[in-house]
């Protein structure tokens, strides 16, 4: 189990800020379809290699679990472990794990299947890096996994549980060297297994009769899941108004995302209740080291000129569904939020980002904007940055593409020269984010270091103090616009789900 330290750490890294579902007016009841009217399916289901949302809220989570989850507060917890156990020195890590847990394959999980999963994640993932401390993975008997360390990580149950590329669980002999993208079938431990995928249009789940649930009763993505519904299937629907027109009609039991203007219109429709979500994501521009940006100047420019509050009014079509935020890593209710770096963020200044562009030795060269045309929230406000850079004599080419090609390009710094997206730090060790499209530098690497080692929680509020003031304001890895809240369109009829950005429907029923 976890340490009094790092206990306290964690205790202290969340808030209760979760707004509860209104309680079920009858017990529930199995059985039942629930249609989930989405805007994009995955890229691809290898969750190890991809952070996209569409991944793990549109299947993954259903379908695999890991080593330890995250509650609705972003606490750690055991899933497929039944603890863990840290030596004094801080340099091994046990995890026992549970007894006679099923893959949707019939076969037990065990240790092997742990490592060979783990193994494979640290060979495939982009945010492997972050287990560089990490000697050695062995299974010392069947139901047990040890990580021997080089020196202490107190954040490791928190990489063991993000969400974007999260090291879950594999039958050994399909994810064993198994090619990126390219896996053999698509089978874990989850309480829902894969039926259907068809990119574009929908991805289908059934019901898995074996699945071992824990007993802990939990929020978020951890604790008991209770599978009632016999299927769910995510539509791909990228048009806003026919998410909407399915809504209405009952084709959809819930929509989301939905533009937030359609607020209003949500709350005269019978038998459909809008849910805000408090805590949904930030948009973040981020910018390739493999051209004119890599000149932090040139970087600091593009920053003077854009106006927040109209980027924000552009993704989200209303004042009730954003926070202008300095803070460029942690919404306000966050522990380690503060306002250092406000004198950079929302300056609106032409005139001062033509001043830095003629220091950076910036000619009017062309610069390459990649965004998504087909969410809304990406789209409205990529139109809008760009509109801002041009009057402030920036040369910008804005590329739209459908979200996988996106996805897939972001890969290549070489494509492009600036690229939206939205993103949301949870834990401490997702301060290395700034660094997934590219960013790199000693100073960074130093701080996310020591943020990554440090359980005393001034020690740590001082090394995000130094990060936020030297990497973000100093040497701008990425600019993110502000806090962003989500609207979701629910059917009276389903209960159970929780108001949160990744709505799991395990524990979740149809009344009807």
């Amino acid at each position: 189990m976890m340490n009094r330290r790092t206990l306290l750490v964690t205790v202290a890294l969340t808030t209760g800020i979760w707004l509860a579902g209104a309680p079920a007016t009858a017990q529930p009841r199995a059985g039942g379809t629930f249609t989930f009217a989405v805007a994009t399916t995955p890229p691809t289901l290898d969750w190890h290699t991809t952070g996209a949302r569409a991944t793990i809220v549109y299947a993954g989570m259903y379908i695999w679990e890991g080593l330890v989850a995250m509650d609705e507060k972003f606490v750690p917890h055991p899933m497929l472990a039944e603890r863990w156990d840290i030596s004094k020195d801080g340099l091994t890590w046990t995890f026992p794990l549970r007894r006679n847990v099923r893959f949707h394959n019939g076969k037990v999980m065990t240790a092997e299947d742990v490592v060979a999963s783990l193994n494979r994640w640290r060979q495939v993932s982009a945010r492997a890096e972050m287990l560089t401390r990490i000697e050695e993975i062995a299974a010392t008997d069947r139901h047990t996994v040890v990580f021997r360390l080089s020196a202490p990580l107190a954040s490791l149950p928190f990489i063991l549980s993000r969400e974007g590329q999260q090291p879950v669980v594999h039958p050994k002999e399909i994810i064993e060297n198994a090619p990126v993208n390219k896996l053999s079938a698509y089978v874990g431990t989850g309480p829902y297994k894969l039926v259907e995928w068809v990119p574009d249009r929908h991805i289908v789940l059934e019901r898995f009769p074996q699945y071992s649930a824990r007993d802990d009763v939990r929020g978020g993505l951890a604790g008991r899941k209770v599978a009632y519904l016999d299927r769910i299937v995510f539509r791909s629907i990228p048009e806003s108004e026919v998410r909407m027109a399915g809504l209405r009609t009952g084709q959809f039991d819930a929509a989301q995302p939905l533009p937030q203007e359609y607020l209003g219109e949500l709350k005269k429709v019978p038998g459909v209740q809008p849910v805000i979500v408090k805590f949904d994501m930030k948009p973040v521009m981020y910018f390739s080291m493999d051209g004119p940006t890599k000149n932090v100047k040139l970087r600091k420019a593009l920053r003077a000129a854009l106006n927040m509050d109209d980027i924000m009014y552009a993704a989200t079509g209303s004042q009730d569904f954003y926070d202008l935020n300095p803070d460029q890593l942690w919404f306000r209710f966050q522990a380690l939020w503060s306002d250092t770096g406000k004198e950079i963020y929302n300056q609106n200044n032409a005139a001062a980002a033509k001043a830095l562009a003629k220091e950076a030795g910036y000619k009017g060269e062309p610069l390459r904007f990649l965004a998504s045309a087909t969410q809304f929230h990406h789209k409205r406000p990529a139109i809008q940055i760009t509109e801002q850079l041009k009057a402030a004599g920036f040369n910008v080419t804005l590329d739209l593409r459908d979200w996988p090609t996106v996805s897939q390009l972001q890969r290549d710094p070489s494509k492009w020269d600036i690229t939206y997206t939205r993103t949301v730090v949870t834990v401490p060790s997702e301060a290395e984010l700034v660094t997934s499209m590219g960013f790199k530098s000693p100073e960074t690497q130093k701080l996310l270091d020591t943020i990554g080692t440090e359980t005393d929680i001034e020690k740590l509020r001082a090394a995000f103090e130094a990060f936020k003031r030297d990497v973000i304001v100093e040497q701008v890895p990425w600019v993110t616009m502000g806090d962003m809240f989500a609207l979701r369109g629910l059917r009276s009829h389903v209960r159970g789900l929780q108001p949160i950005y990744t709505h799991p429907l395990w524990n979740v029923w149809l009344e009807k």
